[in-house]
């Protein structure tokens, strides 16, 4: 089913402010010209004007709002109508300050930023839910409506008010029931911390853990209640898909938690491709992108991304020739069915005006940016095959908010600039990647029955039945690798009893016996000794004893010189490989290279440069679409394994095609 019903169009498009523009006479015109010019045809508006419809409080104005449905319903264009939750209007933090947020420090904001509210608040809460019933009721069925926008970029960063800590204590009675059993299961005995009445519990305890790490559950539980509570004020009027933009791998929100109620995913990205690291930030996108499309298993849309200079980059620096098309057909070779921006046009005033966007200060339509922006849009059209079209992982990189935070809660490890937690899921990413298979990226909560090979890089929580569901896996033919740091905690961020990984089940399953961890200094010279090559290892080595599996791979130094590093047990049909330490990527694109070969997992297409990465959709007639990049300043050639139809900006049968520097094509066959 494509994105917005009814519209087999790859999304093109991006936040248009047009209110920000009505005191100018022209403006409003003179943009849908540029739409057109440019192939845009999808926006998402209001998304910041709460107070530009919400004049006074219960005085309404939609009339600009009205002008611009029936301007994008006439040239046949889209809309997602945005719930203003984002940014509250002055009257309303100043009339109910309880509607802000109460920092840690117990100060409570002023009413201005954004995403600075009480989500808790049973005053704002009234107040959003009635401005959405109004957009809804009015715009349901207006034929310019393709989608809601729920908010914008949805904040984090708790509030510590009286009202939301009451809650969070609710939260922990419905989760544990009793005292008894959470006194229990936090170890509240450390530092006498046994807690006799659910309002002893402070969130922000530093001591306790399991408290801590209820807290960030908390907060994403309860926007993600709030996310509800917003989609069902609209539901009441309309039943056009629903949204809300994520940012990424933002730490504070567990994303998957939000999934289950959107009917499609949404992602802001801004990449820089800053020198001598261009792989570096390809792979951190790629990534996202592949774990956006997994989160569904269906396309996803890029709703912000930047034509242009973000503001706020330590290096505004321009782009590269064929930098940004190589940028857009990355997310689209990755499962994204739009490419769309922030923002249309750059504002004359405050904290944006020097952000990026398609229309400049000048206006006009001869900036750089904007003639990329139209360029790419007019290639769009040869594209339209990839509408709704499929991606087929057989491998799957495991990236779990709650175990990292988990491992971020702990004391010990070193700091979160030795943990890397994020770092190192997105090295072990990189390393498939670079072999141009196909990959997902799934929590592991999520279902691991569709893949040949799942990679569990430090997943340090293994939360209820997730040990049971990899060890089927494995017994069912997969292939399993999980690495230094997995298996510490349960779901509680309590130790396993019975050493690791995972206590004696899972010891016994993977034939080994974690004994401790060696925390590296800079200067340490361990080595991992395997197939014949040795590679260096930093920062982390677990302590192994074998208990049955076979030792692959040793340690060349310190006192455990010759100890396991890397061992694989054989259970069922498939095989647990356990990775005791921390490598490089040159072991991991090795090790990878080997293990997909022994899986029988292909690239998508064979015969790639080693500066060409290759990404494939597969449409529902058979239709295969190749997206090729490169990622080099130099031109590469690409001689194809078999003739194929080169389809972006050109419609021709290929043996070998010619890619820029910095650029990228589209091949169909």
């Amino acid at each position: 089913m494509t994105i917005i019903n009814h519209f087999h169009r790859i999304l093109h498009g991006g936040d248009y402010n047009p209110d920000q523009w009505l005191h100018i006479p022209g403006i409003i015109d003179r943009d849908f010209e540029l739409m057109e010019q440019s192939c845009c045809n999808t926006f998402s508006v209001a998304i910041f004007s709460w107070g530009q419809i919400e004049v006074e409080e219960g005085k309404f104005d939609f009339s600009w709002l009205d002008d611009i449905f029936a301007r994008c319903a006439e040239s046949g264009k889209k809309l997602f109508l945005a719930t203003p939750s984002a940014a509250k209007p002055a009257w309303l933090g100043k009339k109910y300050p309880e509607s802000c947020k109460v920092r840690s420090d117990g100060h409570r904001d002023f009413w201005g930023k954004r995403q600075n509210n009480c989500l808790t608040s049973p005053i704002f809460r009234e107040k959003v839910r009635q401005i959405n019933r109004k957009l809804a009721e009015r715009y349901a069925n207006h034929p310019a409506l393709g989608g809601w926008h729920i908010s914008n970029e949805y904040n984090g960063e708790p509030c510590c008010c009286d009202l939301c800590i009451r809650k969070f204590h609710e939260f922990l009675k419905e989760k544990y029931g009793t005292l008894e059993n959470l006194n229990k299961q936090y170890w509240s005995a450390f530092w006498g911390h046994h807690l006799t009445d659910w309002d002893q519990i402070h969130p922000l305890d530093g001591s306790m853990n399991t408290a801590r790490l209820d807290w960030r559950r908390f907060i994403t539980a309860n926007t993600v209640e709030f996310f509800r509570m917003e989609i069902d004020a609209v539901r009441e009027f309309s039943d056009a898909p629903v949204t809300t933009n994520m940012m990424g791998y933002y730490d504070p929100l567990d994303y998957w938690k939000f999934v289950p109620y959107c009917d499609f995913i949404a992602d802001d990205c801004y990449p820089s491709w800053y020198h001598g690291e261009t792989e570096e930030t390809a792979v951190y996108f790629a990534m996202l992108h592949d774990l956006h499309y997994t989160m569904l298993g269906k396309p996803f849309v890029m709703m912000e991304s930047c034509p242009g200079i973000p503001n706020y980059r330590p290096y505004v620096k321009l782009r590269r020739p064929n930098e940004f098309q190589r940028e857009m057909l990355l997310a689209l070779g990755h499962g994204a069915d739009g490419t769309m921006y922030f923002q249309w046009r750059k504002g004359f005033g405050n904290c944006e005006k020097i952000h990026g966007a398609v229309v400049g200060h000048d206006g006009g339509d001869q900036t750089l940016a904007f003639k990329r922006v139209a360029d790419y849009g007019n290639k769009l059209e040869s594209l339209s095959g990839i509408v709704d079209s499929a991606k087929a992982p057989e491998a799957a990189v495991i990236y779990d908010w709650e175990s990292n935070w988990a491992l971020d809660l702990t004391n010990g490890f070193g700091g979160t600039e030795t943990k890397k937690w994020q770092e190192t899921a997105r090295l072990h990413y990189r390393a498939l990647w670079e072999k141009n298979i196909d990959l997902a990226v799934i929590d592991s909560d999520q279902p691991f029955d569709s893949y040949k090979l799942i990679v569990a890089p430090m997943l340090f929580m293994l939360k209820k039945g997730v040990a049971e569901r990899l060890k089927r896996f494995v017994e069912n033919g997969g292939t399993l690798v999980m690495t230094y740091l997995s298996a510490y905690v349960d779901e509680n961020n309590a130790c396993f009893f019975g050493g690791n990984p995972g206590g004696p089940d899972l010891r016994r399953f993977f034939g080994i016996w974690n004994e401790d961890i060696d925390g590296l200094e800079p200067s340490s010279d361990q080595t991992l000794l395997w197939n014949g090559k040795k590679y260096r290892v930093s920062d982390y080595a677990e302590y192994l004893h074998a208990e049955g599996a076979e030792v692959t791979g040793v340690y060349g130094g310190e006192f455990y010189k010759g100890s396991p590093a890397l061992t694989v047990m054989r259970q069922g049909k498939g095989k647990a490989v356990y990775l005791a330490a921390r490598t490089g990527l040159d072991f991991l694109s090795d090790f990878y290279g080997k293990l997909l070969e022994e899986t029988g997992i292909r690239p998508v297409l064979e015969g790639m440069p080693t500066g060409v990465k290759a990404s494939r959709r597969t449409a529902a007639n058979g239709d295969a679409y190749y997206f090729l990049l490169n990622m080099t300043e130099e031109p590469q050639t690409v001689v194809l394994p078999r003739e194929l139809r080169e389809i972006w900006g050109t419609d021709t049968l290929r043996k070998s095609v010619e890619i820029p520097s910095r650029g990228g094509t589209v091949l169909k066959g």
